[in-house]
């Protein structure tokens, strides 16, 4: 029975000698990481000198979409892809604020998916501005009170943000870049139990996507529609007894509960948000452009408008009118191109275009947003 013990206890303190040196080759990978980020953060301030030496843009985001790629295609896939990814946006979000901090604007209040999307793009190491509205967000970028804004284009459940689409009818900003955000509806309360819950608020996009759920679960409640989710999440704190449909970010910024997650009807509910800024920031490698074009009120103006993409095989991701506010039936059309303004097809494209149009205008040419 004693050496059955003894061995038993021999066993342990071999497993336990082996964890240690498992824990002691941790140590020291970290120990390297830490070394390695101190290289890169030298390495980073050095660019930086550069960069402003011969005016260049802090921002790069063609670069940044390479070195990401490039941790990608060398990772052997051991640690989570989503959270090698986040790692590295935080990486190179930290390392860019050793050059410049940048200012970003995006569609506030805090707790938004705007805010979200802002994050996700540009990283935590930026200053991150809430702005009450989207005119608003344009003319503090056009200001130059912002080197960035963020504002929502497209849900795919809801479709366009016809106010975004507006704005650059007037704006001399670009589209400098894009990202999507997975949405998903919480609802957060001040209460521990769902039955107490008597009245909700959201933005009335989060009702639509959560209707059949509400139905199902607090048919009685009483709706209560404001102008955005994260002003629901605001709210809740001042009205007992009352939920808001809003984002996990929002709970953490207005001390809620989440009494049930992803309340959304369909999982594939996404909002696809534009960065825009001045001219001066260019794309090393677009991928994707956007055009404004008027045509000539004329029969077959549309197929004119379309036909020349076809002729140069360029394909065409989305296509939205919007009135143009300067006559009545009067339009104006907003294209998706999934091409480089550089790819010479995509430049005769253009300029035949022109040719059957009011004015064109060239509202960015700009790398593909990730989901």
């Amino acid at each position: 029975m004693a050496n059955a013990k003894n061995k038993k206890e021999e066993s342990n303190a071999a497993d336990m000698k082996f964890l240690d040196e498992l824990r002691k080759k941790i140590n020291d990978v970290d120990i390297s990481m830490v070394n390695l980020l101190d290289e890169r953060a030298d390495l980073v301030k050095k660019i930086g000198d550069y960069k402003k030496k011969y005016d260049i843009p802090i921002y790069q985001p063609g670069r940044e979409k390479e070195v990401k790629s490039r941790i990608l295609s060398n990772s052997k896939k051991s640690f989570p892809t989503e959270a090698l990814m986040h790692i590295f946006t935080e990486i190179v979000s930290a390392a860019r604020s050793l050059e410049e901090p940048l200012m970003i604007g995006y569609l506030g209040p805090e707790g938004t998916f705007t805010e979200q999307a802002a994050i996700k793009h540009f990283g935590s190491s930026v200053i991150l501005n809430p702005i009450a509205t989207i005119p608003d967000v344009f003319r503090q970028v056009e200001n130059g009170k912002m080197n960035f804004g963020i504002v929502p284009i497209e849900n795919s459940q809801q479709g366009t943000v016809n106010l975004t689409l507006d704005e650059f009818v007037d704006s001399p900003l670009t589209i400098v870049g894009e990202t999507y955000l997975s949405i998903h509806h919480n609802l957060l309360a001040n209460v521990d139990n769902i039955s107490e819950i008597k009245r909700i608020y959201s933005h009335p996009q989060g009702f639509a996507q959560c209707r059949i759920w509400i139905e199902t679960n607090l048919p009685n409640a009483e709706k209560m529609e404001v102008s955005s989710t994260a002003k629901a999440a605001s709210l809740v704190p001042w009205d007992k007894f009352s939920a808001a449909i809003a984002s996990e970010i929002a709970a953490e910024k207005y001390g809620l509960n989440i009494l049930e997650r992803n309340i959304e009807d369909n999982p594939e509910n996404y909002t696809r948000f534009w960065i825009i800024s001045t001219d001066k920031q260019k794309a090393d490698n677009p991928e994707k452009t956007t055009v404004l074009v008027s045509v000539k009120d004329k029969p077959g103006a549309l197929l004119r408008l379309l036909s020349p993409f076809q002729v140069y095989n360029i394909n065409l991701s989305k296509i939205e009118s919007r009135p143009s506010k300067r006559r009545p039936w009067d339009y104006l059309f907003f294209i998706d191109i999934d091409e480089s303004i550089n790819n010479s097809a995509l430049k005769k494209a253009l300029d035949k275009v022109k040719e059957d149009s009011v004015f064109l205008k060239i509202l960015g040419s700009y790398s593909k947003g990730s989901y």
